[in-house]
């Protein structure tokens, strides 16, 4: 799950304007900046919360994006490193894992979606990644990589 929101969080983010951090489709919504600290804000919150390894607050969205691709990373290492016995006792709020991953690992999965159909309306789509495979982006021909 982490490599999927990874991933997609990546390509979602990457190649974003000032302007784009400043776009709501609406008043009553986020912005696509307040999106990104949110899911920094999610992740940030499982690493706190059940590794004890917290991070400090980005000064800008930029370090927002930044900083959530590095938690991620560190949260897939450590889990990925962790026996089934080490997963199961994991807590936030004094519950299980499981609720962790349909909570707010599931929460920053919607929320890079919401950034993805926000860049759409914009004016600054993003670029096809194939997240079912994990393929980047194709390069045109007639761009150099």
């Amino acid at each position: 799950m982490l490599d999927g929101l990874g991933f997609r969080f990546y390509w979602a983010t990457k190649g974003l304007t000032t302007e784009d951090y400043d776009f709501r489709p609406a008043k009553d919504t986020m912005s696509i900046g307040e999106l990104v600290t949110h899911v920094w804000s999610l992740v940030n919150w499982v690493s706190s919360a059940a590794l004890n390894i917290p991070y400090d607050d980005p000064k800008d969205c930029l370090a927002a994006r930044d900083g959530t691709l590095k938690i991620i990373q560190a949260l897939r290492e450590t889990m990925l490193a962790m026996s089934d016995e080490g997963l199961d006792k994991l807590r936030i709020r004094d519950k299980p894992f499981w609720n962790i991953v349909n909570g707010p690992f599931s929460d920053a999965l919607t929320h890079t979606g919401q950034i993805n159909s926000f860049r759409r309306l914009a004016g600054n789509p993003v670029a096809g990644a194939n997240v079912f495979l994990g393929e980047p982006p194709k390069v045109p021909k007639t761009e150099k990589a």
